[in-house]
C-alpha cells in the first residue's frame, strides 16, 4: 500500500460517512454518505442530496468532491473517500476524473455491479490504486433498509424489484 492509505483508520472514517449517511436518511434523502480524507484528518463532507436539491447529480461522493474542489486540485491522489455504498458509475469516473486513487466503501452496490467495469476499463482500472470494500458492511446496509427499503434491495440484492421473473 502506498503511504497515503497505511496506517489510515478505516473504521473510523467510515463512521464520519455513516454520519452523513444517517443525516440523509433522516431528511427523507437517500441514506448515503462520504468523507474525503486527506494526511489522516477529514476535508470534505458530503451526503445523498437528491430529493433535498431536486438534482438527480447531488450523490454524496459528487457532494464531498465539490465541498473541497480547491483542495483536490493540489492533493487529490493523496486524497481516501469513505463511502458508504459503492460509488455509482457518475461518482466512480468523476472520482477518477477528480484523480482521488483510493476509493473505501462499506456496502457493496450489486445492481451497479461496478468491478467488472473497472477492470474492463484501462483508464479507469490503471487510475484506481484502491478499492476497499466491506468497511462497515452492516451498519451501512442496516441504513439503507431503515430508510430506503427500496434502494436497498436495488443494491443490496442486486434485484431491480419491479423486474422480477414472475412478479409485478
Amino acid at each position: 500500500m502506498s503511504d497515503h492509505i497505511a496506517g489510515l483508520d478505516h473504521h473510523r472514517f467510515m463512521k464520519e460517512a455513516l454520519k452523513e449517511a444517517e443525516a440523509a436518511g433522516k431528511r427523507g434523502d437517500l441514506p448515503i454518505g462520504a468523507v474525503i480524507v486527506h494526511e489522516g484528518r477529514i476535508i470534505a463532507r458530503g451526503s445523498n442530496m437528491r430529493k433535498t436539491m431536486e438534482s438527480k447529480i447531488s450523490h454524496a461522493e459528487t457532494n464531498a468532491m465539490n465541498d473541497c474542489a480547491p483542495y483536490l486540485m493540489k492533493h487529490a491522489p493523496e486524497c481516501v473517500i469513505y463511502t458508504t455504498v459503492e460509488p455509482c458509475i457518475m461518482c466512480l469516473t468523476t472520482l477518477v476524473m477528480a484523480n482521488i486513487r483510493s476509493i473505501v466503501f462499506a456496502a457493496e452496490d450489486k445492481y451497479m455491479n461496478m468491478k467488472p467495469f473497472i477492470e474492463s476499463n484501462p483508464y479507469i482500472r490503471d487510475r484506481v490504486h484502491h478499492y476497499i470494500e466491506g468497511v462497515c458492511r452492516e451498519e451501512s446496509e442496516a441504513l439503507l433498509r431503515q430508510y430506503s427499503p427500496y434502494a436497498a434491495e436495488l443494491a443490496l440484492d442486486g434485484t431491480h424489484p419491479h423486474h422480477r421473473k414472475g412478479g409485478a
